[in-house]
């Protein structure tokens, strides 16, 4: 299990900002309201705080059978083992941590804005992309959903355009047209991975990592310790656990899954699926495919927003510790009942 509140596109709701959680405990279920408690704190919220957090225990990737990457464009293969539930983590290159600051000294990097000429990261492409594109460059939404349609993409791409237009700010002489403006963009996509030296056959794969951490994340300077937990859990070929790609096929924008879609056999379901989603689930930007080509080192296995103002993130190692940071949000959420 997670906690898991995520942005679709920054910006959108408050709520939405703040994107949390690969791994663990905590799931909140969007209830229908009711009376705050004596505390504060919506009772619907807490109650499912409470209960989710016996609902699973985090797997130990040491226990599976797994293709390890060592780094992540590189792979072998690791002794196969049965499947188990435990507490612990398995070891990877580093004890050290993130430094941990209260909230109220937390200096977050929000990612970039969207604006005239520029398109920020975060919008999926099939709900939110080409409204984006229209409106930074003043096209007609129709048009650059035709020319999105019609864009010349790479192989890897397997004909789906998701993750592959890539977000920031253009010239004019990139969007005489629509379609000239959708291709300049698919362009720099594809000139961004060959800069970096990756593989064309890891394309996809970085890109579609990239993706979960640009959605799992609000702010910038959480990227690389997010990286770092994602290919973690990578490493030991257990279920992801993020609701932002459970959601990603869910035709309405919100930040919450229920325990239908945990428990449902869509292909996008990161409780019941290994690895990674089967394709990128959002445009990232160049900082989300720098975080997950070079994470720095750590044994963070678990994070968890909490502040949902703020964005302050805090990394554990151990459930126990991650347990500790999940009463932080508790807290917080107490203090803020319509956060």
């Amino acid at each position: 299990m997670m906690v898991s509140v995520r942005s679709r596109a920054l910006g959108r709701t408050l709520a939405g900002m703040a994107a949390l959680a690969v791994a663990a405990t905590l799931v909140f279920a969007l209830g229908g309201g009711g009376d705050e408690s004596s505390d504060g704190a919506a009772p619907d919220e807490l109650a499912a705080a409470e209960t989710s957090v016996t609902e699973a225990l985090p797997l130990d990737p040491a226990s599976r059978s797994a293709t390890a990457p060592l780094s992540p464009v590189t792979t072998t293969t690791t002794a196969s083992a049965p499947l188990t539930t435990t507490t612990t983590p398995p070891g990877t290159t580093t004890t050290s941590m993130p430094p941990a600051s209260p909230s109220s000294g937390y200096t977050p990097v929000p990612k970039p804005s969207a604006g005239p000429d520029t398109v920020a990261p975060g919008g999926a492409l099939t709900k939110h992309l080409a409204v984006d594109i229209a409106t930074a460059f003043g096209f007609a939404t129709a048009e650059v959903e035709a020319a999105i349609a019609e864009a010349e993409l790479p192989p890897e791409a397997g004909d789906n355009p998701e993750g592959w237009l890539a977000p920031g700010t253009y010239e004019p002489a990139d969007r005489a047209s629509a379609g000239e403006m959708v291709q300049a963009m698919v362009d720099r996509r594809v000139a961004q991975l060959e800069e970096r030296g990756v593989p064309r056959d890891q394309w996809h794969r970085v890109l579609t990592a990239a993706s979960v951490i640009e959605k799992e994340t609000y702010n910038q300077n959480e990227k690389p310790s997010v990286a770092r937990v994602l290919t973690n859990r990578l490493t030991g070929r257990g279920p992801l656990q993020m609701d932002s790609i459970i959601l990603y096929p869910v035709p309405e924008d919100r930040i919450f899954t229920t325990s239908e879609e945990r428990a449902s056999d869509q292909p996008y379901n990161s409780y019941r699926s290994d690895g990674l989603p089967p394709t990128p689930i959002c445009s990232p930007d160049e900082a989300s495919l720098d975080a997950f080509l070079a994470p720095p080192p750590g044994d963070w296995w678990f994070y968890v927003t909490i502040d949902l103002h703020s964005g302050e993130t805090r990394y554990a190692v151990t459930y126990e510790e991650h347990q500790a940071n999940v009463e932080l949000l508790r807290a917080w959420l107490r203090d803020h009942p319509t956060p």
